[in-house]
């Protein structure tokens, strides 16, 4: 039995190539802190339905410790909200390659966060069932 609330190694976007790909053709969506950039992808074997990359600029937290505190509080607002995004994306029938950029400046609370993941998600898949419409 699948885990509904889980974020295994196998969601974690690592493929070179597919990163590659996302930031040169991807789409995006904004929900202020959070920035999506997304491109689906060819459904292949286990691939898992979502792929997903987190990163928060160097640029923007210097030290190490604010940057991962943030793709913590990240990461958990994903694993908490994805189930209703995978099962939107399974029901279109995608794969789909995202990566969630931090772009503010300041730290967010873990509550704030997940507010905000919610509609970055929701948004994600209004765009790609435009996309669908339109082609």
């Amino acid at each position: 039995m699948e885990k509904k609330f889980g974020f295994p190694k196998e969601e974690h976007l690592t493929s070179k190539l597919i990163i590659d790909r996302l930031y040169k053709e991807g789409a995006s969506v904004v929900s202020f802190p959070l920035r999506a950039v997304f491109i689906p992808l060819e459904p292949q074997g286990k691939q898992p339905t979502a792929a997903i990359l987190i990163n928060v600029a160097k640029k923007r937290f210097r030290h190490a410790v604010d940057r991962n505190l943030l793709k913590r509080r990240i990461r958990e607002a994903y694993r908490l909200n994805k189930s209703p995004f995978i099962e939107e994306l399974g029901a279109m029938g995608k794969n789909m390659a995202v990566a969630i950029l931090y772009i503010d400046n300041r730290h967010s609370s873990t509550e704030y966060l997940k507010k905000k993941m919610v509609k970055l998600l929701a948004a994600i898949i209004e765009k790609e069932k435009k996309e669908c419409t339109n082609s």
